[in-house]
């Protein structure tokens, strides 16, 4: 992976992140102090298949995740679902495929 060019896009709401396959490497988010969720889906819009979804703390705080082995495949590109406006901001560090 040393050789890939890693990129990040970060959403504040419900949105197409990322265009085209893709591997999502790392997931950092941001949260208020109530729990919530957040979904990234393989697809440009909200219908697409679950892939990840994570859980966040009633604590305000933030968190970074590393994704090893290659990270997560998306063959039709990143829409990223979330549950509520507890979430604050979802940012995704990818290779492959384009920032939305």
């Amino acid at each position: 992976m040393s050789n890939s060019n890693i990129q990040s896009v970060t959403k504040i709401a419900d949105g197409h992140a990322i265009a085209g396959r893709t591997r999502v490497v790392g997931i950092y988010y941001s949260c208020s102090d109530t729990a919530s969720s957040f979904t990234l889906k393989n697809g440009s819009t909200t219908g697409g298949s679950a892939q990840v979804t994570i859980y966040t703390p009633a604590v305000k705080t933030a968190q970074y995740m590393l994704i090893s082995d290659m990270g997560v495949l998306f063959d039709e590109g990143v829409f990223i679902d979330v549950a509520d406006t507890n979430i604050l901001s979802v940012t995704l560090f990818f290779y492959g495929g384009a920032a939305q």
